[in-house]
């Protein structure tokens, strides 16, 4: 039999109502589910300026780290209930600290690993750690902040293509030991993981270095922005001529130097032009006193946000990549996202030759 249902005005309405409602709510939870997540990446966010060579780059390391155990077992027995917490600040110069000596080894790296001639003057380095433990689990979670403040990225300024400035810095891996003596903790490595371990308990770190698996999770670096250096042509791009969105978007562009524009270069954003960027999983089983745990590991994808005062025009030569910069955009050039204006690639293609510039400026420093 047919079944016919008639639908008045007043149900219509609210059938209609209803959509509207259900539409909004999926939207609104898909921007706070991205907005969450973003949150949590490994972040990287620097407003060169270019006509004092003086930025501030803020570095933050997020790492999590879930052991899983037997309920019942010793390590349930030793972790079910904890919640404690670890966090200081430290500032370049603090009395008893060592962030200097933090500074000189990432300066080497960027001299050694990254050729780069950007040096860090002086920082401060916010570290947050919680242990949370479970009947069947403990989760470790890390937040580490290294605000700093760099100079000596402009390689030239004001040549005949524009002011040139290094970008290699950016991608810039820790491997080594960071560590800092606190009036609290005592002496901390606050690069790796078991740092936290070592500081709170430190027979159970003992133990998870004791097995080769879980060591190289312990050990993995949390100052890894590698991904940070993905080629600028995965980054998105935003030519603002007057400021004003940068401003509006509370990204922390202000005017400096007498420049009103600026180049905003962003990375996280996944699309088929940039590609994808996922979380970093890693994975290992450890024998501790007798019970078996499985150790899990999470670092989240990359984001970053590079603003640059004028205009910004990306090249690479040598595995390198600068950005020439000027205070005008060429004429005719309007704005952009998710790529280049077409005028900005063509005048890529005619400055190519002036690239070798930068391979001769760069061994010079």
């Amino acid at each position: 039999m047919l079944s016919i249902k008639i639908i008045n005005e007043s149900q219509e309405s609210f059938y209609v109502k209803r959509s509207a409602l259900t539409f909004f709510a999926i939207l609104v939870t898909v921007l706070i589910s991205n907005m969450v997540y973003t949150a949590y990446a490994n972040q990287m966010t620097v407003l060169l300026v270019t006509e004092s060579d003086k930025a501030t780059a803020t570095f933050t390391a997020i790492r999590f780290i879930t052991i899983q155990y037997p309920p019942g077992s010793e390590l349930a027995k030793q972790f079910d209930g904890k919640r404690e917490r670890v966090t200081f600040t430290t500032e370049n110069g603090t009395e008893g600290g060592n962030l200097s000596q933090i500074i000189s080894n990432i300066n080497q790296v960027l001299r050694t690993e990254k050729q780069s001639p950007v040096k860090i003057d002086n920082a401060t380095l916010d570290y947050t750690a919680s242990i949370r433990g479970e009947p069947d689990r403990v989760a470790l979670a890390y937040k580490v902040v290294l605000e700093s403040n760099i100079s000596r990225f402009v390689l030239e300024q004001g040549g005949e293509q524009g002011t040139i400035l290094d970008l290699d810095w950016r991608g810039i891996v820790i491997k080594q030991p960071l560590i800092l003596d606190t009036q609290q903790y005592g002496m901390i490595n606050v690069n790796y993981p078991i740092g936290l371990l070592q500081a709170t308990y430190p027979d159970f770190a003992a133990n998870l270095l004791n097995s080769p698996q879980s060591a190289a999770i312990m050990n993995d670096p949390l100052f890894t922005f590698e991904e940070i250096g993905a080629p600028m042509e995965r980054w998105h791009f935003l030519f603002d001529p007057t400021g004003s969105q940068a401003g509006a978007a509370g990204a922390g562009y202000i005017e400096e130097g007498g420049a009103k524009v600026v180049s905003i270069y962003s990375l996280g954003e996944s699309s088929f032009r940039e590609g994808t960027h996922s979380a970093t999983e890693k994975d290992a089983v450890a024998t501790i006193n007798g019970t078996q745990a499985s150790i899990h590991s999470s670092t989240p994808p990359p984001s970053g946000q590079i603003q640059i005062t004028g205009f910004a025009r990306v090249a690479g030569a040598g595995g390198g990549e600068v950005a020439f910069v000027t205070s005008q955009a060429p004429a005719g050039t309007t704005t952009a996202t998710g790529g280049f204006p077409i005028q900005v690639l063509l005048v890529l293609g005619g400055m190519m030759g002036a690239v070798a510039v930068f391979v001769l400026l760069k061994a010079r420093k």
